[in-house]
């Protein structure tokens, strides 16, 4: 576990504005799509921060967990689901290094998480999703890609891999000054995951300010 970058989330879980409350749409028509929503039903959200994909799910009556590299993350999501009145399994764990048994997961859900991890740290991840992933059980990941306007922002230490260094303080990259981000290729995914089944790879693009800023993103659904 990379101590700087986990003091960094440390940092910014600590503050309300990086605590988004409401889950994405691409998670939400995933769950609904793909699972059973009962406590049979065991999903875990990857990188799950201060934990809205945790209530949106614990609060369908799925069988959840989350993990995340922030102790404060971890803090706010049990906080949340206490005044909700809702159960979730937490813990604090490093994505390429989890606390869990094989075969156990019918479900994974990774967003915007990855990308802040060097290629190593991806790899592993990526079979560890494998390993705890049930045979026939489902994910969903979102990472970055090289459309979006911040690659090529920073200092580069491994290709496509770089140091954000974002000078303009009214955009959202400022934020993340000093971590690193990984701007994912299409072929790369795609040997990423070809020990898996049915993997769909797809784009999700958002302009801002009549274009002039681009969020990019791969989304990848995959099965064991």
């Amino acid at each position: 576990m990379n101590n700087d970058i986990q003091k960094k989330w440390e940092m910014l879980h600590s503050q309300s504005r990086f605590r988004p409350k409401y889950p994405s749409e691409q998670i939400v028509q995933f769950v609904f799509r793909n699972f059973t929503r009962n406590e049979k039903t065991k999903v875990l959200d990857l990188g799950c921060g201060a934990g809205r994909h945790v209530y949106f799910m614990a609060n369908e009556n799925i069988d959840t967990y989350g993990v995340d590299i922030s102790k404060e993350g971890i803090s706010n999501a049990k906080k949340t689901l206490e005044y909700a009145g809702l159960k979730a399994t937490l813990k604090v764990a490093a994505v390429d290094e989890l606390p869990f048994e094989d075969n156990i997961f019918d479900g994974i859900v990774c967003y915007g998480v990855l990308y802040y991890c060097k290629k190593y740290e991806i790899k592993k991840a990526i079979e560890e999703i494998y390993r705890i992933l049930k045979p026939s059980g489902k994910g969903i990941l979102v990472v970055r890609n090289k459309k979006d306007y911040r690659f090529g922002d920073g200092k580069e230490i491994e290709k496509n891999t770089f140091i954000i260094q974002e000078e303009d303080s009214n955009n959202g990259a400022f934020n993340e000054n000093g971590m690193t981000m990984h701007f994912f290729e299409k072929d790369e995914l795609q040997s990423l995951f070809s020990k898996f089944k049915n993997v769909f790879i797809d784009e999700i693009i958002e302009t801002h300010e009549n274009g002039k800023f681009c969020d990019s993103n791969f989304k990848v659904v995959f099965e064991k």
